[in-house]
């Protein structure tokens, strides 16, 4: 068994309720499933190995980090730009909480984990956690390999979807999240999608924001 962590960033329950139901209908509709494996989240820090003996340790300080920012700034607001795709990686569509701009309370909120994760010991962090490749999204589809014509169905299907179910353009922080997640499938390669053969995750922590 495979074994990563992953920080993750809740948003307000009226939000992640018509973007889990779009998802859903997503998903199902082009039988693409790497995003229905998983929470409705903004990832902060994904996929990182940790040692059980150090997960107290993240524990602490993400309750240390969460109790700043809910002083700082409580349940900040948060936007999106709409439905987008990848254009290096196909077959991913999300909702894209970089554009214009990342929130710059998302983007303390990030330093301020991953500052964390690189001086907990026993903690594995992956260049893809670095400050340069932060793009916040809400993953929709994910590793669908569809064909081209079929993808571009699906992006379109998406942004109806989206507009049907009339998703606000805007949200709220809502909770800070500690998820431990497993696989067989995946090895020690969590990047390529085999993880969604068999994913399985647990929430260790949730901090109000």
């Amino acid at each position: 068994m495979s074994i990563r962590y992953g920080i993750g960033l809740a948003l307000e329950p009226a939000f992640t309720s018509r973007a889990y139901r779009a998802r859903q209908l997503i998903c199902g509709q082009y039988a693409s499933w790497a995003a229905e494996m998983n929470m409705v989240y903004l990832s902060v820090a994904g996929f990182f190995g940790c040692e059980e003996s150090s997960v107290p340790a993240l524990e602490k300080g993400l309750s240390e980090i969460a109790s700043h920012n809910a002083q700082a700034a409580p349940q900040f607001a948060l936007s999106h730009g709409g439905v987008a795709t990848y254009l290096g990686l196909p077959g991913h569509i999300y909702l894209d909480f970089a554009a214009p701009s990342v929130a710059p309370e998302l983007n303390n909120l990030h330093r301020s984990v991953v500052k964390l994760l690189a001086e907990t010991h026993g903690v594995s962090l992956g260049n893809r956690n670095s400050d340069s490749q932060f793009q916040p999204h809400l993953p929709l589809m994910q590793f669908s390999h569809l064909p081209e014509q079929v993808f571009a169905d699906a992006v379109e299907f998406a942004r109806v979807v989206a507009a049907d179910l009339q998703i606000p353009a805007s949200t709220r922080a809502w909770r800070l999240l500690l998820m431990r997640f497993e696989s067989n499938a995946a090895g020690e390669d969590w990047t390529g999608g085999a993880w969604a053969a068999d994913l399985s995750w647990s929430l260790l922590a949730s901090y109000p924001l």
